[in-house]
């Protein structure tokens, strides 16, 4: 009797699993029968390529607006607490702030430039989200990484510059800036002229010891005696 028992608690372990994995895709059904209009064919497709959308309809420029408590012209959007939502928020702008930096660096390093992204997909733990940020300060931080690298001496001013914008953005998503974006995102220079991002050198140096030299073998003994 006990193995029947453990049997069927197994059976019904599995049928568990499996209604909690087919609940996921009610509305994938849904689309691809006609029946649930509002699960679009470009949600269902984005869902498919980058994954769950952890801010639900939000995303990229309504994304923004929701954060920003502005109207969002879509009926079809269901804003959601956009409270709970600027903790996790701040992560994506954060990312979206730091991609930008990045990509100025790259291409001031290369000698090259290209479109500044004020729309970024970024990458989360489950899921995907378009990220949005105004042209203007998209821009300027697209910038800012380019001359960091062709006038290093004017780095400080930069990084000043970029806790900036940064207070100017999260000021209108209604965050607070509690770190120095310039300092940690972009190089430093000392009084000496170096730049810690392009020298990476050990704290100490170590010196190697002294070895000893080794005895002379026996056949080596051997050849000197005979000379």
């Amino acid at each position: 009797m006990e193995w029947i028992l453990g049997l069927l608690i197994l059976i019904l372990g599995g049928i568990a699993i499996l209604v909690i994995y087919l609940s996921d895709r009610i509305s994938v059904f849904e689309t691809l029968l006609g029946l649930n209009p509002k699960v679009t064919t470009d949600k269902l497709a984005e869902h498919v390529n980058f994954g769950p959308n952890p801010f639900g309809d939000l995303s990229g420029e309504n994304l923004w607006k929701a954060m920003c408590g502005d109207d969002i012209d879509d009926e079809d959007i269901e804003v959601g607490d956009v409270d709970s939502m600027r903790p996790r928020y701040q992560l994506v702008i954060t990312r979206h702030i730091e991609m930008l930096l990045e990509d100025g660096r790259f291409d001031g390093r290369a000698g090259e430039r290209s479109p500044v992204k004020s729309l970024l997909r970024i990458p989360m733990l489950r899921g995907s989200v378009e990220s949005f940020l105004p042209f203007v300060e998209a821009s300027r931080l697209y910038e800012i990484g380019q001359e960091v690298e062709q006038k290093p001496e004017k780095s400080d001013k930069l990084a000043e510059e970029v806790d900036e914008l940064v207070d100017d953005l999260f000021k209108k998503v209604q965050l607070e800036r509690t770190t120095s974006f310039g300092r940690s995102l972009l190089p430093t220079v000392d009084d000496d002229g170096f730049d810690d991002d392009d020298l990476d050198l050990p704290d100490e140096i170590i010196e190697e010891p002294d070895v000893p030299a080794l005895p002379p073998s026996e056949s080596e003994s051997v050849d000197k005696s005979t000379d």
